[in-house]
């Protein structure tokens, strides 16, 4: 596993170190954000549930845990990859999966086990300032966006969503040295839309349920999303990129097998 220390010194200059933080105090704390997010401002679960004022649950001990942190050393976003368990994932419990799709709730099947779910992606509401920033930090809609930008042009880098795609580095990066090859994650419409801008080509594998708001269940192969970031946003794979060692870059890969 990448240290924090490590990470640092790989990362690209910015505001944030982002950095897989199991082990660190910064996983109690990436609870207590989750928390404040998911209980007392959008009230998907109920806070009298977490009298400690953490938000864990039973996937928590089967997770890696990835936060970004200021410069003055406090957690501003944090995500989980949950990794294979007989758990299952999270968005099975919750989702239904088109019928092409019912593999991948199959334990006797091995797609599964190249597989991780992303979820709660948490972002402090210190930079949640604007009033249409939604919960990532990031305008809910595309009227600051230039024609260019709606139709896929690369965004200009300052107006890139540094906290979350720097959350999503670290992730990639952990899932290459892994061998991590797709993932899985329950999105709304507004960080689908980000994720689409950037060329992360997350495709819908069942129908819109309300599961902490009205969300769709999605698969992403990482081998895909690389091309495309890699064709459409040269600068941006770059820097997802550094510090991977030749063995992790990109290669062609196969489409998920039945």
């Amino acid at each position: 596993m990448q240290s924090y220390e490590a990470a640092k010194s790989e990362a690209p200059r910015s505001y944030f170190d982002f950095c897989v933080i199991d082990g660190t105090r910064y996983l109690q704390d990436s609870y207590a954000l989750r928390y404040e997010v998911y209980c007392n401002e959008q009230h998907f679960l109920a806070p009298e549930c977490y009298p400690s004022r953490l938000e864990i649950d039973s996937y928590d001990d089967h997770a890696i845990h990835v936060g970004a942190i200021n410069r003055e050393g406090v957690l501003a976003g944090t995500l989980r990859l949950v990794l294979p368990s007989a758990l299952g994932f999270p968005l099975l419990e919750h989702c239904s999966l088109f019928s092409e799709y019912d593999y991948l709730t199959d334990s006797a099947n091995p797609a599964p086990l190249s597989a991780v779910e992303i979820s709660r992606l948490a972002v402090s509401k210190s930079y949640r300032r604007r009033a249409n920033d939604g919960l990532y930090g990031v305008a809910e809609t595309g009227d600051n966006m230039t024609p260019q930008q709606r139709d896929g042009e690369a965004p200009r880098r300052r107006s890139r969503p540094e906290l979350v795609l720097g959350l999503y580095r670290t992730m990639y990066q952990y899932s290459k040295r892994q061998g991590i090859t797709y993932w899985l994650a329950a999105m709304e419409k507004t960080l689908l839309r980000l994720l689409h801008r950037y060329q992360f080509g997350f495709k819908p594998i069942g129908p819109e349920v309300d599961y902490y708001g009205p969300v769709t269940p999605y698969l992403a192969e990482i081998a895909e999303m690389e091309k495309g970031v890699r064709q459409r946003h040269p600068d941006l794979f770059a820097e997802f990129a550094q510090g991977l060692s030749p063995e992790f870059m990109p290669s062609k890969s196969c489409a998920l097998k039945k």
